[in-house]
């Protein structure tokens, strides 16, 4: 697996710097997100909210550094939708992959009803029913939006890197800003102890990361591996991206819970953290800058309404095309979706991208309520790659690894039982919509199977597979059994009680899948036929590959 330079065959340019990549992934965390989940972090475990971002940053980080190993190791289009694929071939890869895509295609439409939704607060357009979905002039709009989206994609990378730059500067300026702003206007220190630091215990923590909103803030950290075909010297910038996103992120979040907190008066916490949450429409900081007197500072929180979704949605767009392309690449889908123009764009991808986030945009539940689906099918998502991890250090051990994570025997299964806790804290009320949607990949996935020539169907590889239908069955009779959903509103049977026995069983039968799965990955020889070639790995750099000299290993 050497790199070499210059493939006209795939298209797909590295001409994406260090910091371009950085500013990507900061664009894609940064969505309405920020918005929102201080206030209903808080509303699920009051102050203790504050100690939930830090249990998701150690996860996170934990997770982030098993990306970045295969990340660079592998720096393909849509990276981590197609690792499994291969270290553990056809079957156990479209599943991870189809989770990526699920959750890429679903955002972007969630991110234009994020600016929809603010638009009802100064506005008198008719944009939505009663009921939360969309009126027939709101789907119009949100089209439109979501094509300004899509022609925005296909100016090709070099453009939306400036477009990306100017958008991530506004959006931590503007949050940097309101932080400020409003820790000067008010500060309540007894907001964090009048009602108790953590009046739903440990339970409601845990919640508040996995339904709270706060995973769902995060996810796009991973889009640097997802862009990885596009970005130049993959083994330095991409974790560059991976963790330095993170760590601006997690700056900026704590700042904003800490905020929201400190300002609210403690008359709006009469009734306690349950009653705290205020009218989507107007949302929690535009709501307490004008309370406070901070009129400009409501302004510029309803001008970033429409920059943050719209900069997070032009960011899921370029990289579901990407994960699209990935998955064409892997036979999963028709051969179409693998076309890239001479400017290096996969536009069938964006195409697909649009044309999904139009259904997505039919009456479907509002962006609150799918936080934990997307929430839940992201961290499956991101199970998948300590397996990969754990997989190619047998497959693969003397390739070339410009980021390598010591030990990985360790990283790995903890990686792996970390994703699956953030999946079991989401609770069996959103979870069994996950693996129904798992399910609906599958037939997708056989249906199109169905009309490939017969030398296009890819091996289905199920002795290398079956694992995965035990990690689906098992985390799906887990969280049944569990006490998971919102604290005082817990949606599975509560046979295994919180915080001992239901973490036990998560965290050993994890382990038990991830031994399995490395038990019985694919042959070594069939792994190397299915890794990318040296043309899709190459740099569109111009340089010979004999110019090109190794990247140095780092070790963490």
């Amino acid at each position: 697996m050497s790199v070499s330079t210059e493939v006209a065959e795939y298209g797909l340019k590295r001409q994406l710097s260090r910091l371009n990549i950085l500013q990507i992934a900061i664009n894609s965390i940064i969505g309405t997100g920020w918005m929102f989940s201080a206030m209903i972090a808080a509303s699920i475990a009051g102050p203790s909210a504050l100690l939930a971002w830090f249990v998701a940053i150690a996860i996170l980080v934990l997770i982030a550094f098993n990306h970045a190993e295969v990340g660079t190791m592998f720096s393909v289009a849509g990276g981590s939708a197609r690792f499994v694929h291969y270290s553990h071939g056809t079957l156990a890869g479209f599943g991870i992959g189809w989770m990526a895509w699920i959750y890429g295609a679903a955002t972007a439409p969630i991110e234009v009803e994020g600016v929809l939704n603010y638009a009802k607060g100064y506005t008198n357009l008719n944009l939505f029913h009663g009921d939360g979905t969309l009126s027939p002039l709101g789907y119009v709009v949100a089209t439109a939006l979501l094509a300004v989206f899509v022609v925005i994609n296909l100016f090709a990378v070099k453009a939306l890197g400036r477009v990306h730059s100017a958008i991530t500067w506004w959006k931590v300026g503007t949050i940097a800003l309101v932080i400020v702003a409003i820790l000067f206007a008010r500060f309540q220190p007894s907001n964090f102890t009048s009602h108790g630091f953590a009046p739903y215990g440990f339970h409601g923590v845990l919640a508040a990361v996995a339904i709270g909103g706060i995973v769902f803030a995060y996810t796009g950290f991973e889009q640097a591996v997802q862009l990885g075909a596009e970005t130049k010297n993959p083994g330095r910038n991409i974790p560059f991206a991976l963790l330095g996103s993170l760590v601006v992120c997690s700056i900026l979040y704590i700042g904003l819970q800490i905020a929201y907190i400190g300002a609210l008066s403690p008359e709006k916490l009469a009734h306690g953290w349950e009653r705290t949450s205020v009218d989507v429409t107007t949302g929690p900081f535009a709501a307490l800058a004008t309370s406070l007197g901070l009129g400009l500072i409501a302004v510029i929180v309803y001008i970033d309404s429409v920059v943050s979704p719209s900069g997070n949605g032009i960011a899921y767009i370029t990289s579901t095309a990407r994960v699209t392309y990935g998955m064409g690449q892997n036979r999963y889908m028709p051969d179409v979706v693998t076309r890239v123009d001479k400017r290096g764009v996969p536009v069938i991808g964006v195409i697909v991208s649009f044309v999904v986030g139009l259904l997505c945009l039919l009456p479907f539940p509002s962006w609150q309520s799918l936080l934990g689906f997307l929430t839940s099918a992201t961290a499956m998502l991101w199970a998948g790659v300590p397996i990969a991890l754990g997989s190619f250090r047998r497959s693969f051990p003397d390739a070339a690894r410009p980021f390598r994570l010591r030990p990985a025997g360790l990283w790995a299964p903890l990686g792996f039982a970390a994703a699956n806790l953030l999946v079991y804290w989401t609770g069996w009320a959103t979870n069994w919509k996950v693996f129904v949607a798992i399910g609906i990949g599958y037939a997708v996935f056989f249906i199109n199977r169905a009309f490939q020539q017969a030398e296009d169907r890819p091996n289905l590889d199920f002795r290398s597979s079956w694992w995965v239908w035990v990690w689906i069955l098992g985390t799906a009779a887990i969280s049944y059994m569990g006490t998971f959903g919102q604290a005082s509103h817990p949606s599975g049977l509560g046979y295994l009680s919180f915080p001992y026995w239901d973490t036990a069983v998560m965290v050993a039968f994890s382990l038990l899948v991830y031994y399995l799965a490395i038990a019985t990955r694919l042959p070594t020889e069939k792994a190397q036929q299915y890794a990318p070639s040296d043309d899709e790995l190459s740099l569109k750099s111009g340089e010979t590959a004999a110019s090109t000299p190794a990247p140095a290993s780092r070790e963490t």
